[in-house]
């Protein structure tokens, strides 16, 4: 039976109100409170005016700095009858190379027994919501805390961290147009490294193992255009990990982006409204929280990929080694006038490959490789410039031998390049700048 008109319009009228930031109180309390290790972090308590319900502390991921950061939401569950706390992140004990989980579920630990306190706040009704990272963080919370009342989570990942963010980062530059081999050098190969010199914290943690152990009722949401947390793999892999706690829920709101964000551009892009259909998902769950409810995913394109262990060649001090014996060889021959001009060029070739791609490679990795500039037969053309100078540079290498010269010094400049041009083969080769 199809709903009536008058019944479509409260439903629409409900919707706007739940969407509607100006439904939370224009009035917010500053909370202080402690968190892990002692330190003092301060949040903002945003109490609804519509009756309160429950109450709600939110944990942000990795780009979360400030409170205004999770705002969109806070206001969504204020929005909703639940008292939220929002909180900075600590400055001390996270950086882009440094983070405890347990230490950030102590600090949400921290906020939930100060919202605990609250006049007005049911002490046996307070949960934790995470996003993105702070999905493990919140979890965490709950197995540490008998104070928390229920969990939920928004764009999950149950794929170790490492090879989420490969994943991501494929998905990335192939929607940017991108093909061959850079699809294989940067996010496969070039997070393997950040992994084995310890640029990725908390690169293999299980979150797997925390789910188990779960026992408050649980709502994991994903957004069906989530191109950040492969969202069919890690709902399936959360289905299993809770099959063991009686109420939970697994639920994808359509149209959602990363973080249930609206998005214009297939999850892309994020816009700062919500998805319309996650408020409403939020809202029915929390007038329930019991039983088993779990969703068909929406199928991803690619699967994740395993990222194994570097191998001693692979290592930072051996990839380290090898970038110094190329500069040695290039750019110590590089001002050499009496170099016959195959040589020269081996120099100045092999020179500007090296330096280049590590500054291609730093640049893609700090830009998240978005914006890479324009495509050219699959290659952003700085890739493509660099490839073309490492074939300039086999080019040259050949032409160096052939015009091998037997009067000392020449023999020893052409030992040196020809010597470099032996370690650039194998190097270029892994890093795909030989390769399609």
């Amino acid at each position: 039976m199809l709903p009536s008109r008058k019944s479509r319009l409260a439903a629409a009228v409900l919707s706007l109100l739940l969407l509607t930031p100006g439904q939370a109180s224009a009035a917010p309390d500053d909370l202080p409170f402690t968190g892990g290790g002692g330190v003092t972090l301060h949040g903002t308590l945003i109490r609804p005016k519509v009756p309160p319900r429950a109450a709600i502390v939110l944990q942000g991921g990795s780009n979360w700095r400030v409170r205004a950061d999770l705002r969109a939401h806070a206001d969504m569950f204020a929005n909703l009858g639940v008292t939220t706390l929002i909180y900075d992140r600590r400055t001390v004990g996270y950086s882009t190379t440094q983070r405890d989980y347990g230490l950030l579920a102590d600090d949400l630990i921290g906020a939930v027994d100060a919202l605990r306190a609250q006049p007005g706040v049911d002490p046996g009704d307070v949960g934790v919501w995470g996003v993105s990272e702070g999905a493990w963080v919140a979890p965490l919370a709950a197995t540490k805390s008998e104070h928390i009342a229920y969990v939920i989570t928004a764009g999950a990942s149950a794929i170790p961290g490492a090879s989420q963010t490969a994943w991501y980062w494929g998905n990335v530059l192939r929607h940017q147009g991108v093909s061959g081999s850079l699809l294989r050098a940067l996010p496969y190969t070039g997070t393997r490294f950040a992994v084995g010199a310890g640029l990725f914290p908390q690169a293999g943690y299980d979150g797997v193992a925390v789910l188990k152990q779960v026992r408050q009722p649980i709502l994991a949401l994903w957004g069906d255009l989530d191109i950040n947390h492969p969202p069919e793999e890690s709902s399936r892999i959360f289905a299993d990990a809770l099959a063991a706690n009686p109420n939970h829920a697994i639920r994808f709101v359509p149209g959602g982006g990363p973080d249930l964000n609206e998005t214009t551009d297939r999850g892309f892009d994020k816009l700062p409204t919500l998805a319309p259909g996650y408020p409403a998902a939020v809202d029915a769950w929390l007038g329930h929280r019991t039983g088993v409810t779990v969703e068909n995913p929406p199928k991803q394109e690619r699967l994740t990929e395993p990222l194994p262990p570097l191998a001693w060649y692979e290592s930072p001090w051996a990839q380290g080694i090898v970038l110094l014996a190329l500069l040695g060889a290039f750019l110590g021959c590089v001002f050499l006038r009496r170099s016959a001009r195959p040589a020269r060029l081996l120099a100045v070739s092999g020179t500007a490959t090296v330096v280049g791609f590590l500054a291609f490679f730093a640049f893609m990795q700090m830009g998240g490789m978005k914006n890479i500039g324009p495509v050219v037969l699959g290659r952003p053309i700085l890739w493509l410039l660099l490839q073309l100078l490492a074939a300039a540079t086999m080019v040259a290498a050949i032409g160096t031998a052939v015009r091998y010269r037997r009067s000392p010094a020449q023999r020893k400049r052409t030992f040196t390049l020809l010597g470099g041009s032996l370690v650039f083969v194998p190097w270029a080769l892994y890093w795909g700048l030989l390769v399609p």
